[in-house]
């Protein structure tokens, strides 16, 4: 059976109930609640629009996403673009830079060499 989600009408509690006519006892304040064949049509229509309501809500904020990630990939791709003008090897900088390294270290005469000549 699928379960709903009611307010007790005495304490105001949310308790979960099965989606058929019976007598169903609040957890909270332990009162008796008769859930009758005209509640459980007014819960089905009232949940009909919700559902049709959260799912408008969801399109909307789908759209606004989709929206926002195209727009930074736009804005990176432009700022790629741009670099790519200035400098071809922009993306390879800090490789760059570490070969650099390397081939200092290279080049820098060792404590042995000295005794070689």
């Amino acid at each position: 059976m699928k379960k709903i989600i009611v307010k007790c009408p005495h304490c105001k509690g949310k308790m979960r109930i099965n989606d058929k006519v019976a007598k169903y006892r609040c957890p909270t304040c332990k009162e008796v609640y008769k859930f009758t064949a005209i509640k459980r049509i007014t819960y089905k229509f009232t949940g009909f629009f919700k559902g049709i309501y959260s799912t408008i809500v969801d399109i909307k904020n789908n759209i606004k996403y989709k929206f926002k990630t195209a727009k930074s990939t736009y804005q990176y791709m432009k700022q790629m673009k741009q670099n790519m003008k200035n400098n071809p090897n922009w993306s390879n900088y800090y490789n760059e830079m570490k070969e650099k390294k390397k081939m200092e270290k290279a080049q820098k005469p060792s404590f042995w060499d000295k005794f070689k000549k």
